[in-house]
C-alpha cells in the first residue's frame, strides 16, 4: 500500500494545498492593510449633529412667534395706563414744574461755558428726575373680565411659546444651537 497518495504524504503538502496556499498569500500582499480604528473619545461621544430643519421645524417657530405677538398684543390691549404725575413724591402732579428748575439752570451753565462740567452733571441728573417722575406716575390696571376672555389672552402666550420650543427642536434642539454659539459648554470642555 502506498500511504503518499492516501494521506497527502503525512506532514508533506500536496500540489493543489500549496498552491491555494500561495495564492492566498499573493491576495493578502496585494491588498493595502487597512487603518486601525480611531480611538474614540469620550467627547466624541457627546457630539450628535442635529439634522437640518425641515419646512414643519420652520412653520412651528414662526406660528409659535406669531401666537406670541398675538397674545402680547391683546395683553396690552386689555391693560389701562392712566396718569398722577408725581404722585409717588406727594405733590399729587403739581410740582412737575419744579423739575425744569434744575434743567434750565444746566442749560444755563452751558450756555455760558461749554466746557463746564458741573452744568452737564445737573441737566443729566435733572434729565433722570423728569424720566422717573414720568415713569414713576404711570398707573396701570385691568379693567374687569371675564374668565374666558382671560384665558383667550394668556393662552396664545403659553401655545406660542410651546411651538418656538417645538420649531427648534425641543430642549435637545436648544441646547444644541446653544452649545454651537458657545452659550452653554459641553461636560468635555468644563472639565480642561
Amino acid at each position: 500500500m502506498n500511504n503518499d497518495k492516501c494521506c497527502g504524504g503525512h506532514g508533506q503538502p500536496d500540489d493543489k494545498t500549496e498552491k491555494k496556499l500561495l495564492e492566498l498569500e499573493h491576495s493578502l500582499q496585494e491588498k493595502p492593510a487597512s487603518p486601525p480604528p480611531a480611538p474614540v473619545a469620550s467627547q466624541d461621544l457627546l457630539k450628535v449633529e442635529r439634522p437640518v430643519p425641515t419646512l414643519k421645524d420652520d412653520l412651528y417657530y414662526f406660528s409659535g412667534i406669531a401666537l406670541l405677538a398675538f397674545g402680547i398684543l391683546t395683553l396690552f390691549q386689555h391693560i389701562r395706563i392712566g396718569t398722577g404725575l408725581l404722585q409717588v413724591l406727594g405733590l399729587s402732579g403739581q410740582g412737575f414744574g419744579f423739575l425744569l428748575l434744575p434743567l434750565l439752570l444746566g442749560i444755563g451753565l452751558i450756555v455760558y461755558n461749554p466746557r463746564n462740567k458741573v452744568g452737564y452733571l445737573v441737566i443729566s441728573i435733572a434729565c433722570a428726575l423728569i424720566f422717573y417722575a414720568l415713569l414713576a406716575s404711570l398707573i396701570m390696571s385691568f379693567p374687569p373680565m371675564s374668565l374666558l376672555a382671560l384665558i383667550f389672552m394668556i393662552a396664545p402666550l403659553g401655545a406660542g411659546l410651546a411651538f418656538i420650543i417645538k420649531g427648534m427642536g425641543g430642549p435637545a434642539g436648544i441646547e444644541y444651537r446653544l452649545r454651537k454659539q458657545g452659550l452653554v459648554k459641553t461636560s468635555a470642555n468644563k472639565a480642561e
